[in-house]
């Protein structure tokens, strides 16, 4: 063999030992990884991510919450007599528009002839005798009869407990009435403006608004309604038979509260025009903050009533829990009344949540609804 084909052999295989070592080197780092770190010690798989950082830092919060539902239409309100007796008069028709306090019917009572004052008998005079019965004047003290009692009528009169239309009446003109009875009924011409809202939610209105703004679509111009009420005084004025599924989505329908919503309701003024069943949007402004005040983000503080916790992390990396003071938040950051400064470093997340353990999907610290980040 001459030397030129050794070459070309020892050549060849030279390239192909090469390339062997770099497709064995490659499957190494594809399959099994590196064991080691940059300063050559072997790294030890922990399974643990380092918790998030965050520096504390300045800034101005609103607390603006918005809650959709429906225009509903006020539930009728029934109009009873307190006495036993016959209805004597109908002041307010089917039909007739009232104010709270109008007359709208009256109802006559009779006492028994029992509870009647007794007639009283002249002076000196028995009972039941007469001095002349034949007009002769002699005493002949012939028996007589006592006058029969007459009837003692009382007239009781009823006024209108709310503004609204006059419904049909239960009983007919001179009909019997009972005691507790309900006579007519009044169907307000009043609306409300009526949605649901997180029980967690219920914190962030913890300084009780008394108002919001109402937008419907398509309808009237965004409105102020007032007399703002929550939880079981929303559903005093609310009709039982209104579209709840709509007016009420996340609620189970029950009476006040539910385990997955409460009520909450405004009335609407007189002046706008709207419908039953109307869907809006009702925008409460819950507050704000009085310029750049310290903010953190709520999944780093546990408990947001007013005080809570956050962990700050020392200068060796150390988290220590620190208690502070909190203020307004919108549902995504919280302000820091007192306990932390500006520049301050904290965990993002507290210890022991999913959120600190990796799962950092859209959910919110404990406390907070998911749907307010």
């Amino acid at each position: 063999m001459s030397k030129t084909a050794v070459r070309r052999v020892l050549f060849k295989s030279f390239w192909a030992v090469i390339g062997l070592v770099v497709a064995v080197s490659l499957f190494k780092l594809a399959f099994t990884g590196s064991t080691q770190d940059a300063d050559g010690a072997p790294l030890t798989p922990t399974g643990k991510i380092p918790p998030e950082e965050v520096v504390v830092e300045k800034g101005t919060i609103s607390n603006s919450l918005t809650v959709d539902g429906t225009i509903v239409i006020d539930k009728p309100v029934s109009v009873s007599s307190s006495v036993t007796g016959v209805l004597a008069h109908r002041f307010a028709e089917i039909g007739a528009k009232v104010k709270k306090g109008d007359k709208l019917f009256q109802v006559r009572t009779k006492e028994s002839a029992e509870e009647a004052e007794p007639v009283e008998e002249p002076a000196g005079e028995e009972p039941g005798k007469v001095d002349d019965a034949a007009g002769d004047g002699d005493r002949d003290d012939a028996p007589v009869e006592p006058p029969t009692p007459k009837p003692v009528y009382h007239w009781y009169t009823v006024v209108a407990p709310a503004t609204g239309i006059v419904g049909s009446y239960a009983v007919d003109l001179m009909g019997d009435v009972a005691e507790d009875g309900v006579v007519v009924s009044i169907r307000p011409t009043t609306f409300h403006a009526v949605g649901a809202i997180s029980p967690l939610d219920r914190y962030r209105l913890a300084g009780n608004p008394d108002r919001a703004t109402v937008t419907i679509e398509g309808g009237p111009k965004p409105f102020t309604c007032t007399h703002l009420r929550i939880g079981d005084a929303a559903t005093e004025t609310i009709t039982s038979d209104a579209p709840e599924g709509e007016m009420m989505e996340g609620d189970s329908g029950g009476e006040g509260e539910s385990g997955t919503g409460a009520r909450i309701s405004c009335l609407v003024p007189e002046k706008v025009t709207v419908f039953d069943g109307l869907t809006m949007t009702m925008t409460i402004d819950a507050g704000k903050s009085d310029g750049d005040v310290v903010t953190i983000p709520v999944t780093a503080v546990t408990g947001l009533v007013r005080e809570g916790s956050v962990w700050v992390v020392g200068e060796d990396g150390t988290p220590t829990e620190q208690p502070v003071k909190l203020g307004v938040t919108d549902g995504k950051v919280v302000e820091v009344t007192s306990g932390l400064k500006p520049g301050d470093s904290i965990l993002r997340y507290v210890p022991g949540s999913k959120e600190s353990a990796g799962d950092k999907g859209e959910g919110m610290v404990e406390g907070m609804p998911e749907g307010e980040m």
